[in-house]
């Protein structure tokens, strides 16, 4: 009977079945929560130095207006557009704009930052998927530190396309989030 058992997972081991699983993306979990949450920033300008090369730029531009309230039955919607993105290690450049959204939630009031994700589109990425996280530090010649933006994008069988965490370096992103 032991034989048999390590026979089988042998076998199992040997055809990939098992390999498969340890190879595997990791994936962000999402709260699928909305609360009472507005975003909004127009070309905000995100600079990260450690992202550019001779053709790189290293930077990319996030404009969004992104609510979720009991006028839309506490379901997210809004617009968010990435683009400009110019970042080495990143095989989506261009654009990406998020056509669905499924999470829209605030937390924090001095310094509110807000989890969004959904489903996008972007040129050669099929089942294209995004994760944002933004930290609104209010202006930064208010409070001494900028803005921060973070985002992920996967596409239908788990590979990243494009990701990129940094600095606003130019324009503002404003958070109104519940009190929480």
């Amino acid at each position: 009977m032991r034989t048999t058992l390590v026979l089988i997972g042998l076998a199992l081991v040997g055809s990939g079945t098992v390999s498969a699983v340890w190879a595997q993306q990791p994936q962000i979990p999402t709260l699928q929560v909305c609360n009472k949450t507005h975003v909004q920033g127009k070309g905000a300008l995100v600079r990260i130095p450690s992202r550019a090369d001779a053709s790189h730029s290293g930077s990319f531009r996030i404009t969004l207006d992104v609510a979720c309230s009991e006028a839309n039955n506490g379901y997210p919607a809004g617009v968010i557009t990435i683009t400009d993105i110019s970042m080495t290690d990143s095989i989506a450049q261009g654009t990406i704009a998020a056509v669905s959204l499924e999470q829209v939630t605030s937390t924090g009031m001095l310094t509110p930052t807000v989890y969004i994700n959904g489903r996008c589109s972007a040129d050669r990425v099929i089942g294209c998927r995004f994760w944002l996280m933004i930290a609104d530090n209010k202006r930064a010649n208010d409070r001494g530190a900028p803005d921060v933006v973070s985002f992920l994008v996967f596409n239908s069988v788990g590979h990243r396309v494009a990701y990129g965490t940094g600095p606003v370096v130019e324009g503002d992103i404003q958070i109104v989030p519940k009190s929480n």
